[in-house]
Formats: C-alpha cells, structure tokens, sequence
C-alpha cells in the first residue's frame, strides 16, 4: 500500500509541474483515478458471476495542436472477496437421465486492459476541447478462478476496433461537465479453458469471433488551478460475446466435444480522480 501512495503521490507531482506547461510542439494531458463497480459476468441459463470490483485506470496523452490528439489508457480490476459463482454440475447418465445439481461457490476474477486512440477536436478553443471524435483499439484480458467442486480456471481475451465522442461543456471557471461514449467491435476474442484442473487430458483454445461492447462514462470537473481538476464521474460499461467453435476434450479414451457459450458482461459504478 505505501508504494502504491508513492506512486500515487509522484503521478499528482509530475501533473503539477506539467499543468503550467504548454509546450512549442505538443500539450500533454492525462487522468488518473479510482472506483468502485458492481459486475456481472453471464451466460443466459447456464451460469453467472457477479460481485464488487475495485477498479484502477490512468490515461496519458498528447496534444499536437488543437485538432489532433492521441493518447493510451490501462486500466485494472479485482474482486474485493465477494465474487459468487451461480451454476450447476450436470452429469449425464447413460440411460440418458440428465442430473443437475445448483452450485454456489467464491469466484476469485480480476481484469486488465489497454486501449490507443487517435482524436480528431471538431469544437475546440484556446482552453477547452469541447467536442472530439476518436478511433483506436483495445485489448481486454480476463482471469476467472472458481473455486469448489467441478471448478477450473479459465482465461478470455478481446482485441477489438473502437470509436467514440469525447464531451467538456464549461459551466463557470470551476467547474466543467464531462460525457464519454464508445463502441467497441471484436477483431477477435480467445478462450482458454483449464479442463485438466478438473481431470481432462488437455486445455480448451477456443475462438470467439463475434461480439460487440459499448462505455458510457458521465460527471463533472473541479478545477483546483488552470489546467489540474478533481473529477468524479459515473460509468457503464457492456460486452456481449457470441458463441465459440466447438473444441474436444478427452478423459482417456472418453471425448466430447464443447462451446464457450455466448455470454455478456456489465460493469458499471463511480469513479474519482485526477485530470490535467
């Protein structure tokens, strides 16, 4: 925690020795900030996973002139202890019986991400950006460790095309309203699956190959100087993943073959930070 706040504190230090600076050939600026979500991972009928998740992100960029811009974003997210796993164990019998039996268990999940984007200003003046469009791509990546019986870990990754508008309206000389939007398209998604924790001869690589997600992200700045606000904001954020290829995995000479489901996932909560 103490080299977190070092960290923390020589981020704030290096904004505010940038904020007063514009210079010759480009602008920097940045975010820096911290929430709360509530999410929810699901496949229609199968099972779900929800809980709160802490969430951590920083954005960094460069102001060419007042058209073009260009910046990266990562961002982290982690279960606070209270991931639930909401499923059933199936077994099939011979006879063809089908036997369910509903499952509760702890999930342990955290997610991780980076996005690069181009912004093209379409309403700018000497202090504000006012209206912006940009494009770019991201990648995504998801752990996803339940635990109990018939639990094993499995791991998705997303690159995907994005494009979206950027927001400032200034109310007064101190305060200024905020509004993001995205749509993101997938290029690809992958699925790996750990079918040997629960006895399998080999993994599940599955491939994902349609699927779509939008952000919304809404709030307000406070400046405490020219350029460097505090800045809260409330954000939704939506994938939804369409079914997988069918991959085979056997126990000994027993195979079957499977699908990663279709699935969504929503995030969505309150964030707190630092812009320059």
């Amino acid at each position: 925690m103490i080299n977190k706040l070092k960290i923390f504190g020589a981020f704030v230090f290096s904004m505010c020795v940038l904020e007063g600076q514009d210079f010759w050939w480009f602008r920097p600026y940045g975010t820096l900030s911290m929430g709360l979500v509530g999410y929810t991972y699901k496949e229609p009928d199968l099972m779900s996973v929800s809980g709160p998740m802490g969430v951590l992100s920083g954005m960094g960029g460069l102001r060419f002139n007042r058209w073009l811009k260009s910046d990266l974003e990562l961002y982290y997210a982690t279960d606070m202890g209270r991931n639930i796993y909401d499923g059933a164990i199936q077994t099939i019998y011979n006879t063809g019986r089908v036997e369910t039996i509903p499952v509760k268990s702890r999930s342990s999940d955290y997610y991780w991400g980076v996005a690069y984007r181009v912004g093209l200003n379409i309403l700018a003046n000497e202090r504000d950006d006012i209206l912006g469009l940009y494009t770019g791509l991201g990648y995504r990546y998801l752990h996803n460790q339940i635990h109990g019986i018939g639990a094993y870990l499995r791991e998705q990754s997303y690159l995907y095309w994005l494009i979206g508008p950027r927001l400032r309206i200034r109310i007064n000389e101190h305060i200024r309203l905020k509004a993001d939007g995205e749509l993101r398209v997938l290029l690809t998604g992958r699925n790996t699956s750990h079918m040997t924790d629960i006895g399998y001869d080999n993994n599940l690589h599955f491939t994902q190959s349609g699927g779509m997600g939008a952000r919304v992200a809404l709030g307000a700045e406070f400046f405490v100087s020219k350029k460097l606000a505090l800045f809260v904001q409330g954000t939704f954020d939506y994938w939804g993943v369409d079914a997988s290829d069918k991959r085979r995995a056997c126990k000994v000479n027993d195979c079957s073959l499977f699908v990663e489901p279709a699935n969504s996932t929503i995030a969505y909560g309150v964030e707190v930070g630092l812009s320059y």
